[in-house]
């Protein structure tokens, strides 16, 4: 900490504040001085929030509201988190143990770790790379983590975040945060997440047979994992529990992966349970078929909440003194209110139009046909031609296809032969993305999970196309349930994934990359709900006709 000119400079300031960066900051201080706890920052790609926020307004908070105070920063991926690092090395970031490498076992810090407690053997924390970051974290003025870590501390590890004791929270891409923390809340049961729990083939068919495919109603699954399934974890832990001490080093790693998913598995149901009891016509349980389980029935079992807020607010909110949620996307005060539970009167809204020229951002529609349930794989059809002659235009540049579910990036690799494209699963995505920033090709992504969170900057995207507008998926429970309680909510999350996926291009002010959107669903997005949509983006859109 410095001062200059009688003014304390708490973290470095690397850059100069821009003038709309300025206005930022004189309606966060204006929110918390007169007396608002929630501040809501719509502010696009490209206006700098994490200059704002890590510097600007940490400073400001602490020279005149609490000089000690602890500021939590939170980011929707480790991608993001490595992104803040870079620009703004003070900040004291905090992973999950299996980013971390124990050297003394030539193993990731989280069965490093288990090993350790096996042989009873402490783990020194001034050489242990992850409990070095974690205790970093712990006592540092600015502390950043992803959704996934922090989530899991909010609702299983709760003395860390108390022990922590921060006074404000910071939610870089908010728009994502209330339904990874509802995620949190979910449970599932099938064939894969049972072999994780160490399940074998003939145990998961007795389960399957006798149990697993008769369920059809909640009830049924809630009698199904109180009188057979937990029990049944509850024994597989303790068999693994024992076979540990004395099995060799690379059985000791599988079986601590199979304590590690059954423990975290009897939290989750544990938390369906009191939830249940609290409001039961807030959960629902949704059947789907996994046709690529070859071995079983295939039918996972899932419980969702509708609505999560009261949770958020309980085990989160009440927390803090301050909360700031900033995305290029919240664009309606009240309704994002609702979602996350914040009380209207003690919230504040500010957005800004995007800084960058039309010229470097342009949208070109091209009315192909509707991505709808009945004519979806024919339209696609009709969309093959022009998904070819869109990435041959851009035949040396780097792009990204945005499909918003797997299986229209089957239909791709199916029907589009490029050596450019690069297709990623569940388990291999950040590994394919690592491929292609790295890459020295026109490298292609195929994807439909990076509509948010991403950084395709300059030319790792000089184009991207939209197969299809992102439309919750009306099949699941959970989405008829937020559409029948609140109807707004529906178009909203689709209009907010469709900014998303236009903003991983494009990302400063002097960037330049072209999107196409091929899903003819696009007007009736724009026809129905253009008071939703921001303007910035309206005047980026032409129509070409085909």
């Amino acid at each position: 900490m410095i001062e200059v000119n009688g003014k304390k400079i708490y973290y470095p300031i690397k850059y100069v504040p821009k003038k709309y960066q300025i206005e930022a900051l004189d309606f966060i201080k204006k929110s918390i001085l007169t007396g608002n706890k929630y501040i809501l920052l719509n502010l696009p790609t490209g206006t700098g929030k994490s200059f704002i926020i890590s510097t600007m307004f940490t400073n400001w908070y602490k020279n005149y509201v609490n000089d000690e105070a602890r500021f939590d920063i939170l980011t929707n991926s480790k991608i993001l988190q490595d992104q803040y690092i870079k620009d703004f090395d003070f900040i004291n970031v905090y992973k999950g143990k299996s980013n971390y490498y124990c050297a003394p076992y030539s193993c990731s810090c989280d069965i490093g770790k288990d090993l350790c407690k096996d042989k009873k053997l402490p783990c020194s924390n001034t050489t242990c790379p992850y409990d070095q970051a974690k205790n970093r974290w712990m006592s540092g003025s600015i502390g950043l983590t992803n959704f996934h870590l922090y989530n899991t501390l909010a609702l299983y590890q709760t003395a860390m975040l108390d022990g922590r004791a921060s006074n404000v929270l910071i939610i870089d891409e908010s728009h994502d945060f209330e339904s990874t923390f509802s995620d949190f809340l979910s449970t599932k049961v099938s064939a894969k997440t049972l072999k994780k729990c160490g399940f074998d083939g003939k145990e998961i068919e007795i389960l399957d047979d006798r149990f697993i495919s008769k369920i059809k109603h909640l009830d049924k699954y809630l009698e199904f994992v109180e009188r057979k399934l937990i029990p049944e974890l509850e024994k597989k832990l303790l068999i693994f529990e024992g076979k540990v001490s004395t099995a060799q080093k690379n059985q000791k790693i599988i079986f601590t992966g199979y304590i590690q998913q059954i423990q975290t598995k009897l939290e989750a149901f544990n938390h369906l349970f009191k939830s249940y009891e609290n409001d039961p016509n807030n959960i629902v349980l949704d059947i789907n078929k996994n046709k690529s389980d070859k071995m079983f029935s295939g039918i996972e079992l899932t419980t969702q909440h509708i609505w999560v807020y009261e949770y958020i607010n309980d085990y989160i909110w009440k927390k803090y003194d301050h909360v700031i949620f900033m995305s290029a996307s919240i664009l309606d005060k009240q309704l994002f209110s609702f979602i996350n539970g914040l009380d209207d009167k003690m919230t504040t809204y500010y957005e800004i139009p995007t800084p960058f020229d039309v010229n470097n951002r342009k949208i070109y529609y091209l009315k192909i046909g509707k991505m709808n349930y009945s004519n979806k794989e024919e339209t696609f059809k009709n969309m093959i031609p022009w998904i070819k002659k869109i990435i041959g235009k851009y035949k040396d540049k780097k792009g990204i296809l945005h499909t918003t579910n797997y299986e229209i990036v089957e239909w791709v690799k199916e029907n589009i032969t490029d050596s450019r494209l690069l297709f990623h699963n569940n388990e291999d995505r950040n590994e394919i993305l690592e491929k292609h920033l790295t890459s020295l090709e026109p490298t292609i992504l195929v994807s439909p999970s990076m509509m948010s969170g991403v950084d395709l900057k300059d030319d790792l995207a000089r184009f991207q196309i939209l197969l299809k507008i992102p439309y919750p998926n009306v099949s699941s429970n959970k989405i008829k349930g937020r559409q029948k309680s609140n109807p707004n909510w529906y178009t909203w999350k689709t209009i907010v994934d469709t900014l998303q996926m236009y903003g991983r291009s494009t990302r400063s002010d002097v960037d330049f990359s072209d999107t196409f959107i091929l899903d003819s669903n696009f007007s009736d997005l724009l026809k129905y709900n253009s008071h939703m949509i921001p303007k910035y983006f309206i005047d980026a859109i032409k129509i070409l006709n085909i």
